[in-house]
């Protein structure tokens, strides 16, 4: 006798494979790597003075800290909520 295929897990299988084969394009790929080189975002930040790139650090900071925590609190609710049905 044969064995019956089952279509969810394969269904399952197939999907994993595609979003990790999306991230692993998404994170090499050529034309997000260029976005972070921009000239003129370099040029000015070059010939800037070193107040002007303390300001743009803090800028970063700032703007990095409630993205990083969104993910967190994202995260770690869908953690918690693993189990629930």
């Amino acid at each position: 006798m044969r064995k019956v295929a089952n279509r969810v897990n394969h269904g399952w299988i197939v999907c994993r494979a595609l979003r990790g084969l999306a991230l692993l394009a998404a994170t090499f790929c050529p034309a997000a790597l260029l976005a972070q080189a921009c000239p003129l975002c370099y040029q000015s930040a070059s010939a800037a003075s070193s107040k002007f790139i303390e300001a743009l650090r803090g800028g970063i900071v700032v703007l990095l800290i409630p993205t990083v925590l969104i993910g967190v609190c994202v995260t770690v609710a869908t953690y918690r909520k693993r189990g629930e049905e």
